[in-house]
């Protein structure tokens, strides 16, 4: 039996999907929004219109869920030892990067809709007062100026301008000083204290988890809740400078694999004989994972991870898991796909393409297209 063989029996008393799930299970609410009313004037533009702030995320719709506001998390959430909440240490790590306030893109939707923020500015200020915060100076932004702009501020000075990228900051730190710094459009942003940089680090689980891709939604219908307040739960005294242990060991329980403090694993370059033979030798393991539950979601996010962690051999075998339970996820098929390339497995490239054709709904129109793009693509190359 070919090792495709293993996708092509029924599938069809899986599992519905996730967002099945939650949209027959969600009920449709309102749209009121909140004004930006406490919003300083210079702020706004920083912001979508009022009418973009509702009560509810995804109004209008099935999945529809009550914000709570940041005042009402401070009821139920539980402070960092120093008595930050895991909104405002989220804001110090966007600030450790350099971009706020006024970030030129304006502030993402998700302050107010998974934070309940909805006065960014006003939140950075508080934090500021409090010591997390402090204006960065103009030195920091060198390094996000285009070359011809720093030439501009030396020449400005009347210095020399000729040189690489770095020349022409070392030059600008050497010999200006903040205030004779002139950079067109200057807007001053936020950097981390020394405590904001401990209490980032002690609380580090609220930006891993805000990222994770694997985290769930609040009033998960469908197994254990895994998100940044359901870790924030475990710290009863505030204290979660043990966080990496604590989220890798609930990750082993969950997903199998301890995520946070996996590293890359060293071994023996793979090479593509190496690659199908592994397939081939797991062909029984594969079939008998095919049969248990699960509608594939699990097997293709272990298989992301294992592919981060270089277990690229590992890794195909979970995406091939997953495609035997027809999951119908389009990032699955272009996963596997990608890593097959790499070792120059056309052939098998296809099957999963063509597995991809079959398993994810021709409604899903530019990520089956695209597919279909790529497939042609393999298609000419396993023709060689």
């Amino acid at each position: 039996m070919g090792l495709f063989d293993l996708f092509k029996k029924d599938n069809a008393s899986k599992q519905r999907s996730t967002q099945q799930k939650i949209l027959a299970s969600m009920t449709k609410l309102g749209p009121a929004f909140v004004d930006s009313s406490s919003v300083s004037p210079d702020e706004r533009p920083y912001y979508q219109e009022d009418s973009y702030y509702t009560l509810y995320s995804y109004p209008d719709t099935p999945m529809a869920q009550k914000v709570i506001t940041f005042d009402e998390r401070k009821q139920t959430a539980r402070p960092s030892t120093r008595g930050l909440y895991p909104a405002e240490i989220l804001l110090l790590s966007y600030c450790k990067i350099g971009k706020y306030p006024k970030p030129k893109s304006g502030y993402p939707g998700l302050w107010w809709f998974e934070y309940g923020i909805r006065d960014v500015g006003h939140a950075l200020e508080s934090l500021a007062t409090r010591g997390y915060l402090e204006w960065a100076p103009k030195t920091a932004s060198l390094h996000n100026l285009k070359v011809d702009q720093l030439k501009q501020i030396l020449e400005t000075a009347g210095l020399p301008s000729n040189g690489k990228k770095q020349d022409l900051i070392d030059r600008i730190v050497a010999n200006l000083s903040d205030d004779q710094i002139i950079i067109p459009g200057y807007s001053p942003k936020y950097q981390l204290t020394t405590l904001g940089e401990d209490e980032l680090e002690q609380n580090g689980y609220v930006p891993y988890m805000h990222k994770h891709k694997r985290k769930t939604a609040e009033d998960s219908h469908f197994g254990e809740t895994f998100n940044v307040w359901s870790i924030n739960k475990k710290f009863q005294n505030g204290d979660a400078s043990d966080w990496r242990n604590v989220v890798g060991a609930i990750e082993v329980r969950l997903f199998g694999m301890d995520i946070v403090n996996a590293e890359p694993v060293e071994k023996p370059v793979l090479k593509t004989v190496n690659i199908r033979q592994f397939l081939q030798s797991s062909q029984g393991y594969i079939a008998s994972q095919i049969k248990t539950p699960g509608d594939g979601f699990d097997e293709e996010m272990k298989g992301i991870e294992l592919k981060k962690a270089g277990r690229d051999d590992e890794a195909i075998v979970q995406f091939y898991i997953a495609i035997g339970k027809k999951f119908d996820a389009p990032a699955l098929y272009q996963e596997a796909a990608v890593l097959l390339r790499k070792y120059k497995m056309y052939s098998e490239e296809v099957e999963v393409l063509e597995s991809g054709l079959k398993n994810v709904p021709k409604s899903n129109a530019q990520h089956w297209e695209g597919l279909s793009a790529r497939l042609e693509k393999a298609r000419a190359l396993a023709a060689k």
